[in-house]
């Protein structure tokens, strides 16, 4: 004799689909409201961290520019250094190996212009009490009574402003680092041009 089939009660279908579409109507609710305050805080939270992050990694870019050009540097100086003792370079490659050495001087100054540029402090120059040029600016006094009185929308704003003074900074740092890598890319050529020379005149010696 079969066993009976056990089956899920008739009366618990309706109940699971009238939950499925409970549950279904409030994700469609969360997906349309605004967020509240204290969610758009921890939004801007999540934002202000991601702009630190950027700004961290703009700096990181320009030390490393500056280790690239390190490299240039000695590697160009040690070519120099043999050159000049071995004595065997022709008299026609010097007039065009000094200029695309003052060129090449010219360069580095500016590239070294580009990198304080970038990776000179910048100041967000506005009083608040999330940041901490902002805390400077108040005594403590009137921090701690900032703090006591401050509501919600006075932190939504504080932060929105934060953001937008952070975007300003960066695209100041992206700006900068893209002329500092120009400049860089300006060396890696001189540097390669005062290779081909010498390299022409070998030959032709």
């Amino acid at each position: 004799m079969l066993a009976p089939i056990m089956s899920q009660p008739i009366a618990d279908v309706p109940e699971q689909d009238r939950k499925a579409r409970k549950r279904e109507a409030k994700l469609r609710r969360d997906s349309q409201r605004p967020p509240d305050s204290y969610e758009r805080f921890k939004i801007m939270l999540d934002v202000l961290g991601e702009q630190r992050h950027v700004v961290d990694m703009e700096d990181h870019r320009a030390r490393y520019s500056m280790i690239i050009m390190g490299a240039i540097n000695a590697a160009m100086y040690l070519l120099a250094t043999r050159a000049a003792q071995s004595g065997r370079l022709p008299a026609g490659a010097e007039p065009w190996i000094i200029v695309v050495g003052l060129a090449y001087g010219a360069a580095s100054v500016l590239f070294i212009l580009a990198v304080i540029d970038c990776l000179r402090p910048r100041s967000l120059q506005r009083k608040g009490i999330l940041h901490w040029e902002g805390a400077l600016m108040h005594d403590l006094a009137e921090y701690e009574t900032a703090w006591r009185d401050v509501r919600m929308d006075q932190l939504n704003r504080e932060a929105v402003h934060i953001s937008h003074l952070l975007a300003r900074m960066i695209d100041e740092k992206y700006r900068a680092n893209r002329r500092l890598y120009r400049w860089l890319n300006v060396l890696i050529v001189l540097g390669a041009v005062v290779l081909a020379i010498l390299g022409v005149y070998a030959l032709m010696g």
